[in-house]
This record gives structure tokens, C-alpha cells and sequence, in this order.
């Protein structure tokens, strides 16, 4: 019994070290910011039916540090993209769809982005990009440890031969 809970409890590490290399390795919504700490301000939608979002990130309290990210969502099995992200100042306050694209409102002058303009963004965001090396070693080490540990509790045919 004490081999079947052993051989119960390495199998679920094993395929819980898998799961959390592969959720390690597939992008988020964001490149930048953490859409866990996000709250939607403002949303609205564009001619070619993509929804753009305006997220306030950071400590509820408002003693931490701020952030905003703009996402674009098209219709569709795309997955919700950050198009836009800025740290601190000037905050973005709220966005409006017309004809021609998306403006986003701060206390200087407005972002106007035009709706193939957020369309590109989704694959190459402005601003700096994080390294997302560090994230496919840490992703493939945990999914190369899950598999390994997985392997070596595979039965094998000469495990039958000792209860002989």
C-alpha cells in the first residue's frame, strides 16, 4: 500500500511540474505588468470589431507603483494582446473608439492609434521588451524534470518478474 501512495504522489509531482512548465512557457495577455494586479477602466471597440482595453495595474491602496495597459481583442480565437504599457507617469485615463482607430486620453498630448496600427502592435509591442529567455529555460527545466520523473515510474516488464 505505502508503494501505491509513493508511486501516486511522484506521479502527481511529475505531471504538476509538467503543468507548471508549460503555463511558464505560454505567453500571457501581457508582455509587461502582471493582469492578475489589473483593473479594466475603460474598453471600446473599433470598426473592424477588435476590442481595445484600458487596464490600471498596481497596489490597490495606491502606495505602490502604477501601471496601464492598453490590449487589443479581435473577434475570434485570437487571444487578447498588450498593445501598450506605461509605468507610472503620465497616466492614461480613458480611451474612445471612432472611424479611423483608437484615442487614448493622458495628461499630455493623446495616443491615437489607427485600427491597423493596433493590429501590428500585437506582434511587436511598443517600449522594451522583457527576456523571455529566462522564462523558456525555467518553463523546458520544469517540463524536462516532470518527463524524466515520469519516465522512471513507467512499469516495466521485469517489475511483474518479482512477484514471482
Amino acid at each position: 500500500m505505502r508503494q501505491l501512495v509513493l508511486l501516486g504522489t511522484w506521479t502527481l509531482v511529475g505531471a504538476l511540474l509538467i503543468a507548471v512548465g508549460v503555463y511558464v512557457v505560454v505567453p500571457s495577455r501581457n508582455t509587461q505588468g502582471n493582469p492578475w494586479r489589473e483593473r479594466e477602466t475603460a474598453s471600446c471597440v473599433l470598426s473592424d470589431t477588435a476590442e481595445v482595453t484600458l487596464y490600471q495595474g498596481g497596489d490597490a491602496s495606491g502606495s505602490g507603483p502604477t501601471w496601464y495597459s492598453v490590449t487589443h481583442n479581435p473577434k475570434g480565437f485570437e487571444p487578447e494582446r498588450q498593445i501598450l504599457y506605461r509605468f507610472r507617469s503620465p497616466p492614461l485615463y480613458d480611451l474612445f473608439c471612432d472611424s479611423s482607430g483608437v484615442v487614448i486620453r493622458t495628461d499630455g498630448p493623446p495616443i491615437t492609434l489607427t485600427t491597423a496600427q493596433a493590429r501590428q502592435l500585437r506582434q511587436r509591442p511598443r517600449g522594451p521588451q522583457p527576456i523571455r529567455v529566462l522564462q523558456w529555460l525555467v518553463g523546458g527545466a520544469l517540463i524536462a524534470a516532470g518527463a524524466v520523473l515520469l519516465w522512471f515510474l513507467r512499469p516495466r516488464r521485469d517489475d511483474n518478474d518479482d512477484d514471482e
